[in-house]
Order: C-alpha cells, then sequence, then structure tokens
C-alpha cells in the first residue's frame, strides 16, 4: 500500500569533485500522495478537526499606542507608559489593543462547537480570562474583559508559565493545540521568555504562531516561533493586516490533515552539517544543527495542512572522497492523519551525493534548489542587519559595522531593481536613503523587511556581503 506522503530529496550539486571537500545544501520536501488522499484533498469539508486555540494577547501600557500613525490626532494630555512620556490623543485610529481584541472576538465567532479557546492576556503578569471554553456567552465576556486588565511592563514568560500551568491540569485530548500570540514591544525577559516557549515545545508540542505590532522585535518573534517548526510569524502594521492574518490562521487551524508530524534526519558521521533552515510554507532560519548521539536531528513540524507544500534546506560539508555515490543523509517522515484512521504513519528516503573525477559534470546545479538557497539566505541577511542595526542603535557601531550595513542596504537595492521588484525596491530605497541621511535603521522597517522575508512567493535573494 502507498504512503499518505512523499519524500522528494535533492541536491544543489548531485556531483561533486572526487578528491576535494566540498558544500553542499540538501532539500527535503514533503508532499501529499493524491492516491492516499484525493478525497481528502478534494473535499476538505466536514472533516475538520475539532481546534483549541491558546490565544495570548499583550496588554502592556505600550498596547495603547495607535496601531498606526494618525495625523488628525488630536492631543489631549500626556501620560507615562513603561518609563517614557508620551502624548494622550484622540484619534478615529484604533489603538493596538483595540485591534487585538478584535482578531480574538473574530476567531470567538468563527468556533465550532466543538472548539475551545484559552484566553491569557499578560503585562508584567499573566492574566487568565478563559480556560479551555466554548463559544458562547462566557467566552464573550473574556474578550470583554480584556479592557480591564494590564498596563505594566512586557513579561512574555508569564503567559507562557499560565499556559503549561493549564494544559498540566488539564485531560488529554485529541484536539489540535495552537497558540496565537499579539504583542507589540520588546520583552523586558527575552532569554526567560525563550525558555519558557522551548519547554511548551517540549512538553506539549505547541506550535507559535506570532503576530507583532509597531515596534515588535521581529527577530526575537522569529526565534519563539522556531520552538517547533509548525509555528510561523508576521507583522501587524494595520487593521486590514490584522484581519488577514487571522484569517490565514483560522483557516490554516481548520485545515489540519496530518498530526503529530515530525521529520528526522540521520546524518553521515563523515559530514560537518551546517545551518537548518525550513523554507516552506514560509521561510524560517532555524540556525545551526546540533545532531543528538545517534547523529539524528528531530524537526518537530506537529501539523500539516491541506493545500501546502512542506520544505526543508540543511548544509553540510562533504569529505573528500575518491569517487562513487555516498550516502549523506536518510530522511524519515512519521505523521498520523485521523481522517483514514492512520497512527503512525511512516516513510523513507536516503540523501546521496556522487564524487566524480570528471570537472564538467561537477558543474552542474540544480535550478529550483539554487533558488529556494537565495531565499532562505536573505532571511539569514536580514537578521545579520538587525544584530548591526541594534549595535547602531546602542551607539556601538564601529566604522567596519557601518560600512558592512551600507554595502548590505546597496546588495538589496541592487537585486531588486535586476528583479523589477518595484514595491521591495522603494522599500530597501527608503531604508538605505534614511541611513546615509541620519546614520539610522527604524525598528519598524527591520520588522516590515523580516515579514517579507518569510513569506516564499515575496521572499528576495542578495548578493554575499563579506565582514571584513
Amino acid at each position: 500500500m502507498s504512503e499518505e506522503f512523499q519524500l522528494e530529496c535533492r541536491l544543489d550539486q548531485p556531483v561533486v569533485l572526487a578528491g576535494r571537500s566540498s558544500d553542499v545544501y540538501s532539500m527535503v520536501t514533503i508532499r501529499p500522495n493524491p492516491v492516499r488522499l484525493g478525497s481528502i484533498l478534494e473535499s476538505p469539508q466536514g472533516s475538520s478537526l475539532p481546534a483549541h486555540l491558546i490565544v495570548l494577547v499583550d496588554v502592556s501600557g505600550s498596547m495603547d499606542t495607535l496601531i498606526e500613525p494618525d495625523s488628525d490626532a488630536r492631543v489631549v494630555g500626556s501620560s507615562n507608559v513603561e518609563g517614557r512620556a508620551v502624548a494622550t490623543v484622540e484619534s478615529s485610529v484604533p489603538s493596538r489593543k483595540i485591534v487585538a481584541m478584535n482578531v480574538v472576538r473574530s476567531l470567538a465567532e468563527r468556533m465550532e462547537p466543538t472548539d475551545r479557546m484559552t484566553l491569557v492576556a499578560f503585562d508584567d503578569q499573566s492574566h487568565p480570562l478563559a480556560r479551555m471554553l466554548g463559544p458562547g456567552r462566557e467566552l464573550d465576556e473574556a474578550v470583554r474583559r480584556m479592557v480591564d486588565v494590564g498596563g505594566g511592563a512586557t513579561c512574555l514568560a508569564k503567559a507562557f508559565g499560565e499556559v503549561r500551568r493549564i494544559l498540566t491540569n488539564a485531560s488529554v485530548t485529541s484536539e489540535t493545540r495552537r497558540i496565537v500570540l499579539l504583542t507589540d514591544g520588546e520583552d523586558n525577559e527575552p532569554d526567560r521568555a525563550l525558555d519558557e516557549a522551548e519547554q511548551l515545545g517540549v512538553e506539549f508540542r505547541l506550535p507559535i504562531f506570532a503576530l507583532g505590532t509597531g515596534e515588535s522585535r521581529a527577530d526575537f518573534l522569529m526565534q519563539i516561533c522556531r520552538t517547533t517548526l509548525g509555528g510561523s510569524f508576521d507583522n501587524i502594521a494595520n487593521e486590514r493586516q490584522a484581519e488577514e492574518c487571522f484569517q490565514k490562521f483560522f483557516t490554516g487551524q481548520k485545515n489540519i490533515l496530518a498530526t503529530n508530524v515530525k521529520l528526522q534526519l540521520w546524518l553521515s558521521p563523515e559530514i560537518f552539517v551546517r545551518e537548518l533552515y525550513r523554507t516552506k510554507p514560509e521561510v524560517l532560519y532555524v540556525g545551526d544543527m546540533q545532531p543528538d548521539s545517534g547523529n539524528t536531528i528531530t524537526i518537530a513540524i506537529e501539523y500539516m495542512e491541506r493545500g501546502k507544500m512542506y520544505e526543508f534546506l540543511f548544509r553540510s560539508t562533504v569529505p573528500a572522497r575518491d569517487g562513487g555515490r555516498f550516502r549523506l543523509a536518510k530522511a524519515t517522515l512519521t505523521y498520523d492523519v485521523p481522517a483514514l484512521g492512520v497512527t503512525g504513519g511512516r516513510v523513507e528516503a536516503n540523501i546521496a551525493v556522487e564524487s566524480s573525477a570528471d570537472s564538467d559534470r561537477t558543474l552542474i546545479r540544480t535550478g529550483d534548489v539554487r533558488r529556494v538557497i537565495t531565499q532562505a539566505e536573505t532571511q539569514r541577511q536580514l537578521l545579520f542587519l538587525q544584530e548591526k542595526r541594534d549595535l547602531l542603535e546602542r551607539g556601538q557601531a564601529s566604522a567596519k559595522d557601518k560600512d558592512v550595513i551600507a554595502r548590505l542596504l546597496e546588495a538589496l537595492v541592487r537585486k531588486f531593481e535586476e528583479q523589477g521588484d518595484q514595491a521591495n525596491l522603494n522599500l530597501y530605497r527608503q531604508i538605505r536613503d534614511d541611513y546615509l541621511s541620519q546614520g539610522k535603521i527604524t525598528q519598524e522597517m527591520m520588522n516590515r523587511s523580516l515579514a517579507a522575508s518569510s513569506k516564499v512567493e515575496g521572499a528576495i535573494a542578495v548578493q554575499e556581503v563579506d565582514d571584513f
């Protein structure tokens, strides 16, 4: 009997030169098998799994800031928010908190009778408002109470800790679970938040869908999403984008095809493994791989949705060999498909490279893999730019750092000119021109860039900028 999913493994360079070590990229693509899943793929209606939506909403003082600038706002006073003096205004533009409440209210309205929601607001404390409630009056009242709490600093770790307490005391169910995180500011204890997120991933396998607003740190939220590789990040700049992100999340949550999904990569002890990326359905730079004692990497995907392809890319250094084929890795996918009653499904595929003395054969490159590499490396470059921008912000950037920033921004502008991508070209021209004239890059610009880099269809390519 054929498996429910197919694994396709390809290299950017299928043949390497004998007698030399080489860097190669391996791409593992997970595709649904229409022979086994055809009826489910074609008619998903009525087959949605019950969902437990775990919603964490930042209600710190800065969430009362307008979601976007309003030139018509009328200043009516001033106040102190999280240690900073701010103007109090009257405006038709909603605050970040109101937009977040609207997102949560939309989720509650779309829930089916078998769905549940846990709602935790947080500032420097956690404020549990709903514990595993179904749709109805009690949940609506919990959403309304969001306006009555908060106003302090930001400590996401408290919210994650509250979720752990709730789930630890909950009965085991077959529902799907994801965290929706809405936050706007730099966390006061980011390392603690990351530790708590990782613990949630280990204990409860909870993918995190993070929505950042305003001056949120996109790089930090991406780190939070990496605790399982079923998570994703987006940035909200206005009400319209908030609605689009909500729709994306809810559709995905009600469209889950496979659960308990894991991809294991057994890696040959002879290779030196380097960075790992998730490249579909969104791009997420994971970082250097750390195999366990059995030379295996376990990637927790958790859920796969209908209509989406899943793809992972990693780089490794192949040792010098005399010739012949060499197995770099073995990929093993395990999963459940509840609609078919499949538990413990499994499919395997080998990843092999050939060594040859024929130099002409080593010039062959796999074009679509190379395109994915450029997309993935873009996000890594932007995270590098974020580090340099932080040095600027702290007044610690050296002349060398400033030169690297200028060269990287110029490379981005040239690349978008070559691609004819006018929207991104305008964005990076503005970042470059602001940097050259004012010597700074705003966090809002970094957030927009990093959010764009996670979208496969909008991913960009940049040339290498050496950090001498």
